[in-house]
């Protein structure tokens, strides 16, 4: 039996979506968000992903600074980093300190990539719509990395699970992979 579920909680119909960390900002000032609203729209010539980022999130503020961002996928042993930086801003603090994460240099964009994730996607902003409170931002992917032990081409969920929240404090994770 099915039942009606409320408009509100539509969205949770089609969660969890891989959860990221998505920072913005240079070297000298970066801030990372937690995040889950993406998906890929293009996978080559340029690989295309796109995010819906609130305007007031301060993250969204330093990408519109120069128009790039690093996308950086956690794993289940960054669970509390990953949602520790979803609860508080980086207006006033330095959220990488904050979370326990590492900022480091990345190969093509400012911002920095988070030295404790499997993997990055350094992208910049091509184009932008604007949706009630959020941006739509198309991204083109220019550098992309994952620790080999966990990607062949695709994650390999027995060695790392990507996180995928469910709500509130909730999250899953990708545990195995089944082939037809």
């Amino acid at each position: 039996m099915k039942t009606q579920v409320p408009l509100k909680n539509a969205k949770w119909i089609v969660e969890p979506g891989c959860v990221l960390l998505v920072a913005g900002g240079t070297a000298d000032r970066a801030s990372l968000m937690t995040f889950s609203w993406q998906t890929p729209v293009k996978t080559m010539d340029p690989c295309l992903v796109l995010l819906a980022v609130n305007r007031v999130r301060y993250t969204h503020e330093l990408i519109r600074r120069n128009n790039e961002l690093t996308i950086n996928v956690p794993g289940r042993s960054l669970l509390k980093q990953t949602h520790l930086a979803g609860t508080v801003t980086g207006r006033k603090i330095d959220k990488f300190a904050y979370c326990g994460l590492t900022p480091v240099k990345a190969n093509l964009v400012e911002p920095p990539l988070v030295a404790e994730c499997a993997g990055h996607l350094e992208c910049r902003v091509v184009d932008t719509h604007a949706v009630q409170s959020h941006d739509l931002l198309i991204c083109e992917v220019v550098d992309a990395s994952a620790e080999s032990d966990f990607f062949d081409g695709a994650w390999i969920p027995e060695r790392f699970q990507t996180l995928h929240y469910l709500h509130g404090k909730r999250y899953g994770l990708l545990t195995h992979c089944v082939e037809v």
